[in-house]
């Protein structure tokens, strides 16, 4: 595993490794789309990528994260409701408005958090040392079903451990996309593990994340070149 001071160093050493050392390989999807025969899509990936950061305050100055996005968003995936579509999307219209059917996603983060963060902010508060405080969001049952047919989440979950009196988050996912997505998902896991922290009283410890295929896609092979 390998280990960073800061989001800076992971992201430039982790742009590095993907210009020097990912193999190539051409998937039939990207998110609900077929792009088997779209050349853009063709990847280079790093497989079960692991790494630890161990101060990510400094995760709006990475060069690829939307922090206005981010923002409103992780208000909507706070919130407590089930929202769908939201109005965080708005802000990247570009990018989201292709996945919407019928005026709404397959699926928010909103959707799949809401009910668990108070939950695990109690179980973390009566049991300080607990390995159950974790926030799914990939659903096995859910997800099997619509697996090639619709959007599915990227990250599995997320889970908190309270250690040394600041709260860790191991972060795992199925799949990340460096450039569009993957700084923004850091963003994200971070500050979810910050308002956790925040509500136990206690400051935020590591950031740690486990992606099983890490990659960039041929349309921005070029932005490797700022690595």
């Amino acid at each position: 595993m390998r280990i960073y001071f800061n989001c800076k160093e992971a992201i430039t050493d982790i742009g590095r490794e993907l210009k020097k050392c990912a193999t190539t390989v051409h998937t039939q999807t990207y998110q609900n789309k077929v792009v088997e025969a779209d050349p853009n899509f063709e990847t280079k990936e790093i497989e079960a990528f692991s790494f630890t950061i161990i101060n990510a305050e400094d995760r709006s100055e990475m060069p690829n994260v939307h922090v206005r996005w981010c923002i409103e968003e992780f208000k909507e995936r706070i919130s407590r409701e089930p929202v769908n579509p939201g109005e965080a999307w708005k802000i990247r219209k570009e990018l989201w408005s292709e996945f919407l059917v019928d005026g709404k996603f397959d699926y928010t983060y909103s959707e799949r958090m809401y009910n668990q963060i108070q939950s695990t902010i109690e179980e973390l508060s009566k049991h300080p040392e607990t390995r159950q405080a974790i926030i799914q969001v990939h659903n096995r049952i859910v997800d099997s079903e619509r697996m090639g047919k619709q959007r599915i989440p990227c990250s599995m979950f997320y889970q908190f451990l309270k250690r040394d009196n600041k709260l860790d988050v191991i972060y795992v996912m199925r799949s990340s996309d460096f450039i569009t997505h993957f700084q923004n998902d850091i963003w994200q896991a971070s500050q979810l593990r910050d308002h956790i922290a925040m509500n136990l009283g206690i400051k935020p410890g590591k950031f740690i994340m486990f992606v099983s295929s890490l990659h960039i896609y041929k349309k921005d092979w070029s932005e490797l070149s700022n690595y």
